[in-house]
This record gives structure tokens, sequence and C-alpha cells, in this order.
């Protein structure tokens, strides 16, 4: 007699699976604006790089007079290289939610898959790393009412059912199937059974988008903020010390890359 495994998936009749939790919308009118005012002082914005590869050399597209791409590694240049790795975790979370509700159904693999790599790529940005500085909750929602319950709530998510399993949001239990008087056994059958809260509903789907959706306002503003402080300090420069400053160099990263912290 094998042992019989039960999954279930629970949504709440109300639709909210925790009518109890401190779980508030942000208000629409304290969203940041898409709409974000840009430095022109020296023409000089942060934008998407078309890169293509020839001859094992990297060549960024749109400007043509330009003759030598040089790196900076000053404590303002690591905090804009920061800033650009923190936006690329962020497109993921707003493409992945925006792929999310364009399916036909919540329920499977995919729209789970979706849901828990948004939420931990956004989480990972505000997560302790040596090797890049980690976003502030306090200094991104400090003017938002009700966000740092929000953020609160979906990091216990993360951490505490999505990641780790330690809250009731996920409950198992092992029972035993007794038979009726005059059976042949007395045992059913051993049943194992998993039960696990449901959370790709419209309340939490509204309130995280709200978070991603203020997290990269604020950091589109920083990126902006910090691309034209850099713009106007080494435009002071000599162009033979502009041109003396190191190469870069991208090292295509091997499989022992992934246990070896980085540098730079």
């Amino acid at each position: 007699m094998a042992a019989t495994q039960v999954g279930m998936r629970l949504v709440a009749e109300s639709g909210h699976p925790y009518p109890d939790a401190n779980f508030r919308f942000i208000p629409s009118d304290k969203l940041a604006s898409q709409n974000i005012p840009r430095s022109t002082s020296l023409g000089l914005m942060a934008k998407h790089l078309d890169i293509t590869r020839i001859n094992g050399q990297f060549h960024i597209e749109g400007y043509p007079d330009a003759v030598a791409l040089k790196r900076i590694d000053t404590p303002v240049a690591r905090q804009l290289q920061a800033t650009t790795l923190h936006l690329s975790d962020l497109l993921f979370c707003e493409t992945a939610l925006e792929q999310l509700t364009q399916l036909e159904s919540r329920h499977g693999v995919i729209p789970e898959a979706l849901w828990v790599a948004a939420i931990a790529r956004f989480f990972k940005c505000f997560g302790n790393s040596e090797s890049r500085a980690q976003l502030s909750e306090k200094k991104i929602l400090k003017s938002h009412a009700g966000a740092h319950d929000v953020f609160g709530y979906f990091k216990n998510l993360r951490d505490k059912h999505l990641i780790h399993d330690e809250s009731a949001l996920t409950q198992g239990f092992t029972g035993v199937a007794v038979n009726a008087v005059g059976a042949q056994y007395q045992v059913a059958d051993i049943i194992a059974m998993s039960f696990n809260a449901f959370t790709i509903d419209d309340a939490h789907l509204v309130q995280f988008r709200q978070l991603v959706n203020v997290t990269l306002a604020w950091l589109r503003q920083k990126q902006e903020d910090l691309h034209n402080l850099l713009g106007a300090e080494y435009e002071k420069w000599a162009r033979d010390d502009l041109l003396a400053l190191p190469d870069i160099t991208y090292t295509v990263p091997g499989s022992d890359a992934v246990s070896t912290k980085r540098e730079g």
C-alpha cells in the first residue's frame, strides 16, 4: 500500500487570503511620476545602449564622434554602476509582472515562476552584497504612506514562504484514513497533504507592482543625477588625461565564477 500525496492551493472567498495582515494600498496620488525631469546641462543622458561584437571587441552604437571608451572607478562611478545593476533587476521585475498580468490564468507553473522570480529579483536589490551597494527602502519609500508596511509584508513573503519555508502559508499534514467496520483492512491509506496559500491575486499584484514602480522612478532619477554629475566632472578633464584612463575589459565568466566574489 503506497502513501498518497495530495497537494492543494487555497484561495479565500473574499479574494484576499490574509484579511488580518497589515497590508495597505499605496495611494495612487503618492506614486512617483514616471515623467522624471532630466538634467540637460551637458546634453548627457543615461540611455539604452546597442552593443555589437566585431573582431572580439565591443562596439557601442550611437556615438559617431567617439574614439575610445575608458573606465572610471571613483566612488560616484561605483554608485552609478550599482544603480545600473539595480535598474536591470527592476526592469526584469516590471517585465515579469507585465507578462504575468497577460496570462489567461494565474494558476500553474508559469505564473508562479514569474511571480517568485519578480519578488526574488526585487529584494535582491535591498539585500546585503559585498559587490553592490544595496538600496534603502527607508529613502525610497519615505514619502509614500503605507509603503513600508507593504514592503515588510512582501519581504516576509519572500523570506518565510517563497524562498524559505517558515510561515503558515505553507502547511503539511500526514493522516491515516480509517475504514468502516467490516472492511478487509482497518487502514484505507496513509495520506500526506500540502497546502500552499495562493498569493497571485489582484490585491497582491497591484501592491507589489506599486512597490516596483516607486522604486524604478527613484532609481531612474538617481541614475540621471549620478550620470550628469560624472559628465560635468569629466568634461573638465584634458583630452589626453581622459584617453590615459584604463580601457573597459569584459571577461566572460566561467563556471567557477559562481562561487567567487567579483572585483569591481
